[in-house]
């Protein structure tokens, strides 16, 4: 074995206490100031001093040398024997290397420190804040939901943490987020399954955690960490909100997180969405206003004086807000039977006006002489149209096969290539719906005039998911744009749904004439912040999204009432309940055609309604 010499283990002790950091170096800086200092000044002493007479005294020979050391003017007046000013000159000369060797280190640390801030490595020192862990398209869209949730809060905080770079993330922030509401946002970088990254981010005082991801995979792994360090740390009030797109992860996401997650499935919800839309154009306009927290939005509360009410005499007592549910030992009731009345101890489930006070007045008298009553419209069969291919293909023909009448059939017009990409439901899931795969140029003319001719009752653009979300988008305006031109062409009023992947894409897409516009992320944003600052609305938002139980649907306003003269909402209320149903607003289309979607109608004051015209109620399946 080759034997180390003494210089080998001296540079190599050196060479640690260098790798050490500013810490290290300063210390090494320091001792060989106070080194040369010592042996400067009992030399200086040895010497006799400055005037060769020895009466110095050692401690102030140190001293002196110490300031010669730190202070190279101070050799230009000073004044002695030439061995003493000899060794002054030794010692300010190497006070020179260690002073310029020092500023270098302490720049150095500065600058470090400066690019560790801003990689967002640092940790932070925030109380009941909200995390968002992973940044996409969709974060933009959660904080902006946050931000008008905290909007009566002071010193609101929001710490976003993902594998990007720190300033980055802000500046998308910046520029998306056109006001916060006095909200603060911190962003960090880190990985979202590692635990060293997700101390940085306070767990240990925040009030909930929204994990944004793309991956289910990395979601799962991100639960777990979040999870054990919720328990390491004592935060037994934070929970985590998570959305996983693959049904079959969401079983093991729910037990990764146990009873400190919320996990939300994205394609089931907004593939529903999408297939009532195609139906009811203005779904999703009224679901967006349900979830937000702008405007109408889901409230639950003891309403006082309620107490031995059912729900339909209680809405003929609010003015402003509209009852559609309650809540008893923590388990939510939508549209209960009509005999069910309030007890002292429930909560009401209300649809309200952010900044209406909810109170009980006299009962309205509705008009029963308006009253109809017309047999359930039968559904009719559906021919559905979906232009393209997207992961929520499978789930979105589960949908369609569970709403639609006998002899309904979905036509798939996707790009040559692509069939053997699509997974179908089997047929026990499809429940009778025929399911037709093209392969076709869809982006050409005389294709597309071709499928329109078919008369499709919906037609659904989907967005690939092989492209990144611009490219995707694009290309479902560019076919957006030419099925409008066509509809132009034959005077076709077929509803038109469109999937987008990016809020500023879909505005885009709402100045032409699509009838009813889906954006994924939007409506996910919302669930999650819904979910994420009240827990107990995750159960509300499964029965008013899932099937099974109470939904919201649109149906005819002839089946309610007459429609000749106006009717105030008590009465549409209260024609609705001989259904078994609740109204909570209406749908209304002018002259030219468009239509406009009123959720809870802040005046309930009379309205005259037309043949085409829609009544929004939350009913039974």
């Amino acid at each position: 074995m080759r034997k180390t010499t003494r210089g080998q283990r001296i540079r190599y002790w050196f060479d640690n206490l260098m790798s050490r950091g500013t810490a290290s170096l300063l210390l090494l800086l320091g001792v060989i100031t106070a080194v040369v200092a010592v042996v400067g000044g009992l030399l200086a002493v040895l010497l006799g001093g400055p005037d060769g007479t020895g009466a110095e005294s050692a401690g102030g020979s140190i001293w002196f040398t110490l300031m010669h050391a730190l202070n190279t003017g101070v050799l230009a007046k000073e004044e002695g024997t030439i061995a003493y000013l000899a060794v002054m000159t030794i010692v300010t000369l190497v006070g020179i290397f260690i002073t310029s060797f020092l500023i270098g280190t302490i720049s150095n640390a500065i600058k470090d420190k400066i690019a560790n801030l801003q990689e967002g490595r640092s940790t932070v020192i925030e109380k009941n804040h909200v995390v968002i862990i992973g940044f996409d398209e969709n974060v933009t869209n959660i904080i902006e939901e946050l931000a008008l949730a905290n909007e009566n809060q002071r010193d609101a905080v929001i710490v976003v943490m993902a594998e990007h770079d720190k300033t980055d993330m802000e500046d998308v922030i910046r520029d998306r987020v056109s006001d916060l509401h006095g909200t603060r946002v911190i962003c960090r970088s880190g990985r979202p399954d590692s635990t060293k990254s997700l101390e940085r981010c306070a767990l240990d005082t925040c009030k909930s955690i929204i994990i944004n991801l793309e991956d289910d995979f990395m979601t799962v792994k991100t639960i777990l960490a979040c999870r054990s360090l919720l328990e390491e740390q004592g935060n037994r009030d934070a929970y985590m909100t998570a959305v996983i797109r693959d049904r079959d992860v969401l079983h093991p996401a729910a037990i990764a997180g146990g009873e400190v997650a919320e996990v939300l499935n994205f394609h089931k919800t907004i593939a529903r969405l999408m297939v009532q839309s195609a139906r009811h154009p203005g779904m999703s306009d009224i679901l967006a206003e349900l979830l937000s927290f702008k405007g109408n939005e889901i409230y639950v509360e003891r309403v006082a004086g309620s107490a031995g009410l059912s729900l339909g005499e209680l809405n003929l007592r609010m003015p402003s807000s509209t009852a559609i549910g309650m809540v008893r030992g923590g388990e939510p009731m939508l549209n209960p039977d009509a005999s069910e009345v309030v007890r002292d101890d429930d909560e009401l489930i209300l649809v309200a006006h952010d900044d209406d006070p909810i109170t009980l007045k006299a009962a309205a008298t509705p008009d029963v002489e308006r009253f109809q009553r017309e047999p359930d419209v039968r559904e009719e069969p559906q021919q559905l149209l979906a232009l393209g291919y997207s992961d929520m293909l499978k789930q979105i023909l589960i949908e369609e096969g569970a709403a639609c009448a006998p002899g309904s059939k979905v036509t798939i017009a996707i790009e040559p290539g692509k069939a053997e990409d699509i997974s179908l439901p089997d047929e026990a899931e499809l429940k009778g719906l025929a399911v037709e795969v093209r392969e076709c140029k869809i982006h050409k003319r005389n294709v597309l005039e071709a499928l329109v001719a078919e008369d499709p009752t919906a037609i659904m653009l989907l967005s690939d998911p092989e492209l990144d979300d611009e490219e995707a988008d694009a290309r479902t305006l560019m076919l957006q744009l030419q099925l409008n031109d066509i509809a132009d062409e034959i005077g076709s009023d077929v509803p038109l749904i469109v999937e987008m992947n990016s809020t500023r894409n879909q505005q885009l897409a709402q100045m032409m004439r699509a009838t009813d516009f889906v954006v994924s992320g939007r409506i996910t944003a919302k669930m999650m912040v819904q979910v994420a600052e009240e827990r107990h609305k995750k159960a509300i938002l499964n029965d008013l999204l899932s099937d099974g139980g109470s939904s919201v649907y649109m149906k005819p306003i002839t089946r309610y009432v007459q429609v000749d003269r106006a009717v105030d909402f008590y009465t549409l209320g209260a024609s609705a309940a001989r259904y078994g149903e609740i109204a909570i607003g209406y749908k209304r289309f002018d002259e030219e055609g468009a239509f406009e979607v009123c959720v809870n109608p802040r005046s309930k004051a009379a309205v005259t309604f037309g043949p085409n015209d829609d009544l929004i109620v939350v009913a039974p399946e």
